[in-house]
């Protein structure tokens, strides 16, 4: 403020024709008052100063927010923390990184399917992207749903499964009258049997359709015999390789079908 109090003071002096005591009161009073409001002045300004901050003035640093009708300028709010790292999550609402916002935008909008793919053989891909995927049962298998959400899966046994196994049965030759000791019947009526379920045995030792073996003769110094056989289930019959003879045991399984 203006340094007042170097300014002298007019008041009466002794010599002045005047009561000087009782005259200069009034001048007193008002001077006074003058110190008291150049006290409170100097309060407002060191105020004022503080309030400058770097920016030079009061106005300069108002000028960077407000209008000139006192609203808030959008540029001074967008600068204002609006990055959204210096938020925090709130009770309604939620920060997302980046990384998680791209996974998001990888899900198209109203996106209700569930996409599945299954390997159903070893070698090709079913892949389900839309619409229902439905479980059914089958002739082995049931679903089942428990609340909330659980998926279970009962086996059953079919009826289709339903069979019969024959062990240690002697064939009857196709030919009855003349004999190849090649083709066989598994019975005397042919009975179709499952397929691959036949099992041939020669002198105690197993032959094979896909390979052939040896088999020991009748006798102990007989020569060995490499042998396989071909089935045919449908008709109940199945072919060796190579004849055997009356005197080498053949016995044969199988499963017959109840179905």
């Amino acid at each position: 403020m203006p340094r007042i109090e170097l300014i002298p003071e007019v008041l009466y002096q002794p010599n002045d024709p005047y009561h000087w005591e009782i005259d200069n009161l009034p001048l007193k009073n008002i001077i006074t008052r003058q110190n008291l409001i150049n006290l409170a002045l100097d309060d407002v300004l060191e105020e004022m100063r503080d309030a400058i901050g770097t920016a030079g003035s009061v106005a300069n640093r108002l000028n960077q927010s407000i209008e000139q009708d006192g609203s808030l300028k959008a540029t001074a709010i967008d600068a204002t923390l609006h990055n959204i790292e210096d938020h925090t999550d709130g009770s309604a609402f939620v920060r997302m990184s980046s990384a998680q916002s791209a996974k998001v935008d990888l899900v198209a909008d109203e996106a209700t399917d569930l996409a599945l793919r299954i390997n159903s053989d070893g070698s090709s891909l079913l892949t389900f992207d839309s619409g229902t995927v439905k479980i059914e049962p089958t002739s082995t298998i049931t679903p089942s749903i428990e609340a909330p959400d659980i998926l279970k899966f009962h086996m059953t046994f079919p009826a289709s499964a339903a069979h019969q196994h024959n062990y240690g049965k002697t064939p009857v030759h196709v030919n009855l009258v003349t004999p190849d000791y090649i083709n066989y019947k598994v019975n005397s009526v042919a009975s179709a049997y499952i397929d691959e379920s036949l099992r041939i045995v020669i002198n105690g030792v197993r032959i094979f359709e896909d390979d052939s073996v040896y088999i020991p003769g009748p006798l102990v110094d007989d020569p060995w015999t490499l042998i396989a056989f071909t089935s045919d289930s449908t008709n109940g019959t199945f072919e060796l390789s190579t004849a055997i003879t009356d005197d080498d045991i053949i016995k044969v399984d199988y499963d017959i079908s109840l179905v």
